[in-house]
């Protein structure tokens, strides 16, 4: 099931949430500073991770009850905890450490963005989307602070622009900022100055009669892409049968070769494009892109994995 978009906000919001991405940065010295220091620029914003953990469904519950009922979704899918009043961010620590930086980031957005700090007392995040659609926009919020703040604005996308396109350029570009390559991926193709997209694909699963098939999670394109094809309709999985579920790795790789991809266009025109895979074991990543971005070097693999 494709999830829901948590990312995007009016050019008003953008602005404003940039505004404090800025100037959280600014604060901490961390421009420049690599990996972007999360702890630093927590401390800058007098936010400080708490001690307890949040996988103790017993401190979770008293937390909650503390809270008068202000948290909503299911107690045992909480990830982060944001105590505006006492400044803390409470953590499930069995969270993977890939993650951790994100997610203090975002809880500390709940802090640091004024017209959220006055309005919850303790905010939480977890793996749904909560129901009212002022939490949601709140949510959307801290999401893009802690990805402004981790990529340090325009830093990110400004140094991979001087690569040519590849899914390994935010791979490694990963370790650098000190982010996720989940989140890594995501900022360069978003952001990526060329049409390109990333189909994020849960890792396969054995199909009796297809081999093995993949779900879509989630679709990322850049502006460029989204003007030339539009919205495209994916299916809900992909499978070895079709152009994209060929490109996926298997057998313990973690790229497959290039693939060829044909995609129309909203004029009707069809486009080759090139399908290239990257797996981490948790989601695999297929960049799709203008067959014309390769270069002579590169050689572009149709049949064979």
């Amino acid at each position: 099931m494709v999830r829901p978009d948590d990312n995007s906000l009016s050019p008003r919001q953008q602005r404003l949430v940039r505004q404090h991405a800025r100037q959280a940065l600014k604060s901490a010295q961390a421009i420049g500073v690599f990996p972007t220091p999360i702890d630093e620029v927590m401390e800058a914003a007098k936010v400080f991770v708490a001690e307890e953990d949040l996988s103790d469904k017993g401190f979770l519950k008293k937390m909650a009850k503390a809270a008068g009922g202000t948290l909503k979704r299911a107690l045992d899918k909480v990830l982060g905890v944001m105590h505006v009043a006492a400044r803390l961010v409470y953590l499930n620590k069995a969270v993977h450490v890939a993650k951790l930086p994100f997610l203090k980031l975002h809880e500390t957005a709940h802090a640091v963005l004024p017209w959220q700090k006055d309005i919850y007392a303790v905010t939480e995040d977890c793996k749904k989307t909560l129901a009212p659609e002022i939490a949601d926009e709140f949510e959307r919020e801290a999401n893009v602070f802690a990805t402004e703040v981790i990529f340090q604005l325009d830093a990110f996308t400004e140094e991979a622009a001087y690569h040519k396109i590849g899914i390994l350029v935010p791979v490694k570009m990963s370790k650098t900022y000190g982010s996720s390559i989940y989140s890594a991926v995501r900022r360069y193709v978003s952001t990526h100055h060329k049409a390109c997209l990333v189909l994020v694909l849960e890792p396969p699963v054995v199909h009796e009669d297809l081999g093995f098939t993949c779900d879509l999670r989630r679709v990322v394109a850049s502006q460029s892409f989204d003007e030339q094809f539009g919205e495209i309709n994916w299916p809900e999985y992909f499978s070895p049968n079709d152009q994209i579920g060929a490109a996926v790795p298997v057998g313990g790789k973690k790229m497959s070769g290039y693939r060829r991809v044909t995609l129309v266009d909203q004029n009707g025109n069809q486009n080759h494009c090139v399908g290239e895979a990257f797996t981490q074991t948790h989601q695999v990543f297929i960049l799709v892109h203008s067959i014309k971005t390769l270069t002579a070097k590169q050689v572009l693999v149709q049949g064979q994995r």
